[in-house]
């Protein structure tokens, strides 16, 4: 990730859901396992995108979001950021 990154904040609980965006400030990588970042919260999306929505959506088909499980980052297309945010 670098500075000026959007993020879609993703909820593991109970809901299992995207419930928000955020953006990356900045990115302290001295240590490439271990990366710091600096992110600023954004704002709740307005309507909730559930995991099993993502999964039932082919534009996710070969995003590591909905192959590999555990993963705390992926990155996203224009699109797929466009579908579980609304903007």
């Amino acid at each position: 990730m670098k500075a000026g990154n959007r993020l879609v904040i993703y909820e593991t609980g109970d809901h299992k859901c995207v419930v928000g965006i955020a953006s990356v400030i900045s990115v302290e990588a001295s240590d490439p396992k271990n990366p710091r970042l600096e992110i600023r919260a954004g704002r709740a999306i307005s309507k909730q995108v559930s995991l099993a929505q993502i999964k039932a959506n082919k534009m996710f088909s070969d995003s590591p979001l909905v192959r590999i499980g555990r993963l705390s980052v992926v990155p996203l297309t224009t699109a797929q950021y466009k579908f579980l945010t609304g903007d």
